[in-house]
């Protein structure tokens, strides 16, 4: 019995060592406040920390552009990255979990005394310029109809709103919130730049490499992730 019972404490130790010795690399992108700064910290981290946390994994974490974020997992030397929309395209190349960090907004934005208010990519002229980040996704919508569309991709956030202020693209589709935080950060009041309507709204996602076997920390942040909504009542 005395023998059992050394045999099953050594072996919980040895699972509970491995366990809580887990790590994952993940990049992240420097240019979407608030949920990502340019230090990589913003709202989408501190979700990421708290829900590995809830099961004991270590996270490492690499600041680097969002194109860039997403090569790296591409290739495999980042076993995922974030804000990542959940989309066709992107399922092709990533592994998604079951469970979202946060729901974003995007809508259309325009030069002030703009005429342009689009609904929908669908009713976007033909040639039309518009502004985007590098490496974004923009909702399956865009995506199948951005052919048609002469895209300026750039950095940075603050670019973009620069492209429209100075009128040197008829458009830009950024997210409400990081919008706001931007211009507020330019020293802009946000009625500096026209808001249109919605372009879409994303489950934003931690993109897991298909390269690296990452389907335990796929598993692992869905479950740490649903114990923090569970505790904060989401």
């Amino acid at each position: 019995m005395i023998a059992r019972l050394v045999f099953f404490l050594i072996f919980a130790s040895i699972s509970f060592s491995s366990y809580s010795s887990s790590k994952v690399t993940l990049a992240v992108e420097n240019s979407w406040p608030p949920y990502s700064n340019n230090q990589g910290n913003g709202i989408s981290k501190e979700i990421i920390k708290k829900a590995y946390h809830a099961v004991n994994v270590e996270v490492k974490f690499i600041v680097v552009p969002y194109a860039r974020a997403l090569h790296m997992v591409k290739i495999g030397s980042a076993d995922g990255a974030f804000n990542v929309t959940k989309q066709a395209n992107t399922e092709r190349v990533f592994n998604f979990g079951e469970e979202y960090l946060l729901q974003a907004k995007a809508s259309y934005y325009y030069y002030k005394d703009s005429v342009f208010d689009f609904s929908s990519a669908t009713n976007i002229p033909d040639g039309t310029t518009i502004a985007l980040i590098l490496g974004y996704e923009y909702g399956d919508t865009f995506q199948q109809n951005r052919h048609r569309f002469n895209e300026v991709r750039v950095g940075t956030q603050e670019q973009i709103v620069q492209l429209i202020l100075k009128k040197r693209v008829d458009m830009a589709i950024m997210f409400d919130e990081v919008a706001k935080d931007t211009m507020t950060n330019m020293g802009l009041k946000h009625s500096s730049i026209k808001q249109g309507q919605i372009n879409h709204q994303s489950d934003i996602y931690v993109a897991f490499s298909k390269i690296n076997d990452t389907k335990e920390m796929m598993s692992l942040l869905d479950e740490g992730l649903r114990r923090v909504k569970s505790s904060s009542g989401k």
